[in-house]
């Protein structure tokens, strides 16, 4: 544990600012995540910088000019979006006894049923099966015999991707909806072409029913600035830009949930193209002015 948490140190401080061997040493000995305050030799420093550049597939370069150590290209670290996760949690960890005691720390509360994702791993790790009820807000309850391939945080809620062996289907399940889960060894191979990488790549959450379609957006001003910080889509791109608003262009499927995030914009965004998703969000719109 404890050469974890080193690790999981050395990258987040590293990520601030260079230092050398003697600085990492010293400013562990008294580091926050040091709870038993141990010393670190300089052979056991070499040996857990090539455990963190192994684990968390980063690299830690050596400056003969400095005399330092640093991340190399520390921007690309930033897209690794589990590494993000992990150096997060770390730094919330590391403030935890006061969370309770300060009110500038506001948070919001943990995903649903995040009791339920190390049983699931470790299930995805040895390959076994999940066995469990899941109750839909649209069907009848059913017991579901599952193969997972892997999770999915999204809109605050966790999900697992993987194939329901008794209709040979990939399913997409909500831990929230789940109940008496539990996991059982399996020793044949399952068949599927489950790419996580690839799954979800023109999603713009967990709903994949649609076929990707380029949209064109206005954003108005200052909407478009929000837009421009955190785009709706990895695939967001800036098409054109004025003082009063700006075009946008996505690769992403029209879905119901990302229609959603289209209105949560209200009358700040205007959908360009295509005529189809024009048209839904105009007949959305009407129902919703019949509401009132």
């Amino acid at each position: 544990m404890d050469k974890f948490k080193f690790c999981i140190w050395l990258v987040d401080t590293l990520l601030r600012r260079p230092l050398s061997k003697k600085e990492i040493i010293d400013n562990w000995a008294y580091s926050a995540s040091n709870k038993r305050q141990k010393e670190i030799s300089e052979r056991t420093f070499e040996r857990d910088r090539r455990e963190a550049e192994e684990l968390f597939e980063v690299k830690i370069e050596y400056s003969k000019r400095t005399g330092k150590y640093h991340l190399f290209e520390p921007n690309t670290i930033q897209e690794n979006k589990l590494l993000g996760w992990i150096l997060a949690s770390y730094r919330l960890a590391n403030i935890a006894s006061d969370i309770n005691k300060k009110e500038f720390v506001q948070l919001e509360p943990a995903p649903p049923k995040s009791e339920y994702l190390e049983l699931i791993m470790q299930a995805i790790e040895s390959n076994f099966l999940l066995f469990f009820t899941y109750k839909s807000h649209y069907k009848e309850s059913e017991e579901v015999q599952f193969y997972p391939v892997f999770v999915r945080l999204s809109q605050h809620r966790w999900y697992v991707v993987g194939v329901n062996m008794k209709k040979n289907a990939i399913r997409v399940y909500a831990f929230e909806r789940m109940q008496d889960l539990s996991v059982e060894d399996y020793k044949d191979k399952v068949n599927h072409r489950i790419n996580p990488t690839d799954f979800f790549a023109h999603s713009y959450g967990v709903l994949n029913d649609e076929e990707p379609q380029m949209i064109k957006i206005r954003a108005f001003w200052p909407q478009n600035l929000y837009l421009k910080d955190l785009p709706l889509h990895h695939s967001q791109e800036l098409l054109e830009e004025t003082d009063e608003y700006t075009d946008f262009e996505l690769y992403v499927r029209p879905t119901y949930d990302f229609i959603q995030a289209l209105l949560a914009q209200r009358e700040q965004l205007l959908v360009l193209e295509p005529s189809s998703l024009k048209n839904q969000m105009k007949e959305t719109l009407k129902k919703m002015l019949s509401l009132y």
